[in-house]
Order: structure tokens, then C-alpha cells, then sequence
């Protein structure tokens, strides 16, 4: 065993040793523990803005409302809220979770790391390499509110493929919950057939707006809330809405999207601009926007692109606010399009006056299992939101 698998393996049995005390206490301990680092990340966040900014690629003022908008869904009441639907059925939290984080959006380590902790779930976490910024800045909250409690979470950081490393990190661990690639999370199971896996792979999400959602006085709020999903992590993340169906006639799709630049998502890119286009994400920009101005028709402003596509064909986008709008009849239909993406489908933001119909139409659908939330919210899920058609908690209790 090379040095750096020895020293992973050390931090392993530190982190299971630790964890033994972790589930020892009370619920309200751990729950006390966990508010108060949150409370003071909430704090000193701010200070390291730019910092993050650089890290991750989004604005300052994109990292500042994804650092607030994820902390104030952390609170006694969601706490308590997730704990006792997680222990409802009298299953026992399991002894080590090892998690391999993702980079695509920093604020995913919250829910990851803080759910099992609550849990009494000790966690040994990896950083994505292009993300070891945040996850540094909660491990020092969490041993800034208790030091010892501290113990039962570390981050380690090695390259990814590295069986020895890898092996390491898992020895110790009663299940593993992957973020990442679905290859990332098919090459750990390969590899590990003998350890349960929670699996977080590839992942796509829709929004849907009604008709009389467009059609009354709340079409200027419908449209706003569905600006801010697109806007949020600047459409990067597995909960932001690549396609938006709309039930409409489609001759009227052009001024419904004209509606959203100039009612949303203009005024957002003062607000929340979005962050620098990277190389490959402006090729791939560039192709998707040629291809929609050759199909269809497409509403451009200076940080976003709007194609109005004519069938229901999924063309989902490179992110970077680059949105399809597509003309549907009703929430059948958009399920029915919806359906062969199965379990990569993860949620679908809707107008309240659609959401039990919407809600109706994807449970007709056997392949999917992707929840519903209201618009402008699909970037800010609760606590105790469920995750890839299962209870946050899934995996983490026996």
C-alpha cells in the first residue's frame, strides 16, 4: 500500500472511530451541531465570494445567491422534519457512508455531507478536483461548532481511477453514495460489486407552464419564476430545466419566449450574471444555437439564448441560460415525451395551477421518478427533498 492509500485508510478508521460517538448522541445534539455550523457558514460565506467564484465559474453574485438560498433550507424545523421521516420505520443508521462528490455544483456537498451526519452516519467525503474550495469551508464550520463531532467527517482529495486510492477510501465504508458521471458511478460498481451503492449519476430536468398560467394576470410572475430555473447556477446543474414544455398554440411560442427574456432573464443578468463561457461550453453553444436558428427561431440576449423548437424532440442544451421552449397540448403529452428518459429525468418545475395535473401525467409514466416543484424553486430543493426518485435518506438507513 503506497503512503498516500495508507494515509486515506488512516483517515478512514479515524472517521469510523469517531463516528461511534456521533450516533451515540441524541438527535437534538447532532441536530445543534449541524445548526450552528450552518449558522456560521452562513456568517463568513460571503468573505470568500470571489474565491469561489473563480473556483466554480459562476458570478459572484450567482455564488452569493446559491449560498444563501441552500443555507436558509437548513433549520431546526427541516432538520427535525428529516429525521423523523428518515427513523419512521425504526431502521438504524449505518455504521461509515463514503461519498464521492461532484463538481458541476459546489452547494451539492450540503445535503450530501449534512444529511448523514444528522443521521449519525459518519462520512468520508472526495472532492471533485474542481471543487475542494467549499467543502474545506463547511468541514471548518462544522469543527469550529464542536471539534470533537468534527472527527466523524473528512475531505479527502486523490484522482479519480486510482484503484488503490479508491480502495482505500471504500474499504471501511458501509455504502458509498456516487455523485457524478453515470460512467463514473457504473466503473465504482464495477469495481466494487460487493458494496451497496447510492447512486447519483447523469441527470436532466423539464419545467412546464400551463396555459392559464400564461394566459391571467400571474403570466408575468409564471414567467419570472421560470427566468430565475433557467438563470440558477447558470442552467448547469441536474434540477435545471433544460426544456420547457408550454401549453400553447405554437404560433404564439415566440412571444411567450420573447416574454421570458425580457421579463426574466435580462433583468437576471444584471442581477445574477452569469459567469465566464468556458472553451468547450461556447463550441458547443455555438453549435446548439446555429442548429436552433436553422430549425426554428431563436430570442437571443447578451447573456442567454431562447430556442423555440416546433416538436417535442428533447434537445436539450449545452446550459450556459440556453433553453428550448416547446409547444405541448397538456402534461400527457409532455410526460409521454418525457418517459424515455426514465430515472435520468429528476424533477420538473411547474405552475401551481398545472402541478396535480402534472404530477397525474408523470405518475402514468412507469419509467419515471422524478418529483415536482414549483417554478423557481428547482434549484433550491428542501432538506428532505427526494433525490433520484428516493428519500434523501435512502441507503443510509437499515
Amino acid at each position: 500500500m503506497s503512503e498516500q492509500s495508507a494515509a486515506i485508510r488512516e483517515r478512514a478508521i479515524a472517521v469510523k472511530r469517531a463516528g461511534a460517538r456521533l450516533a451515540g448522541l441524541s438527535y437534538e445534539d447532532r441536530a445543534t451541531w449541524i445548526a450552528d455550523a450552518v449558522s456560521a457558514l452562513t456568517e463568513t460565506a460571503g468573505e470568500a465570494r470571489k474565491p469561489l467564484a473563480a473556483s466554480t465559474g459562476l458570478s459572484p453574485e450567482m455564488v452569493d445567491w446559491a449560498l444563501q438560498t441552500t443555507l436558509e433550507t437548513i433549520d431546526r424545523a427541516s432538520l427535525r422534519r428529516l429525521y423523523r421521516a428518515a427513523t419512521a420505520g425504526g431502521d438504524s443508521p449505518i455504521e461509515m457512508l463514503s461519498v464521492v462528490l461532484a463538481g458541476n455544483l459546489f452547494t451539492a456537498s450540503v445535503r450530501a455531507v449534512l444529511v448523514p451526519l444528522l443521521l449519525g452516519v459518519p462520512v468520508l467525503a472526495k472532492v471533485s478536483s474542481r471543487d475542494g474550495m467549499f467543502p474545506a469551508m463547511l468541514a471548518e464550520a462544522l469543527h469550529g461548532a464542536d471539534a470533537e463531532l468534527a472527527k466523524a467527517i473528512a475531505f479527502v482529495s486523490f484522482r479519480g481511477g486510482d484503484d488503490a486510492m479508491e480502495a482505500a477510501f471504500l474499504e471501511l465504508a458501509s455504502a458509498a453514495s456516487v455523485y457524478g458521471s453515470n460512467e463514473t458511478v457504473s466503473a465504482i460498481e464495477k469495481r466494487h460489486p460487493e458494496l451497496p451503492l447510492i447512486p447519483h449519476g447523469h441527470g436532466l430536468s423539464a419545467a412546464y407552464c400551463g396555459r392559464d398560467s400564461l394566459a391571467t394576470d400571474a403570466a408575468e410572475e409564471t414567467l419570472r419564476a421560470l427566468a430565475l430555473d433557467v438563470a440558477a447556477y447558470d442552467l448547469r446543474g441536474c434540477l435545471s430545466p433544460q426544456v420547457v414544455y408550454v401549453e400553447a398554440e405554437a404560433g404564439s411560442l415566440v412571444e411567450v419566449a420573447e416574454r421570458l427574456g425580457t421579463l426574466g432573464l435580462s433583468t437576471l443578468a444584471a442581477r445574477l450574471p452569469r459567469g465566464p463561457l468556458p472553451i468547450e461550453a461556447g463550441a458547443a453553444q455555438t453549435q446548439w444555437r446555429g442548429l436552433a436558428e436553422a430549425t426554428g427561431v431563436l430570442v437571443r440576449g447578451e447573456s442567454f439564448a431562447i430556442a423555440v423548437v416546433a416538436a417535442p424532440d428533447l434537445r436539450w442544451s449545452p446550459g450556459y441560460r440556453n433553453v428550448s421552449l416547446v409547444a405541448i397540448d397538456g402534461p400527457e403529452a409532455a410526460a409521454n415525451a418525457l418517459a424515455r428518459l426514465g430515472s435520468t429525468l429528476k424533477c420538473v418545475g411547474v405552475d401551481d395551477a398545472s402541478a396535480d395535473r402534472v404530477r397525474a401525467a408523470l405518475s402514468a409514466e412507469q419509467e419515471l421518478s422524478a418529483y415536482t416543484c414549483r417554478l423557481g424553486t428547482m434549484q433550491t430543493p428542501l432538506l428532505d427533498a427526494p433525490a433520484d426518485g428516493k428519500p434523501v435518506w435512502h441507503g443510509l438507513v437499515r
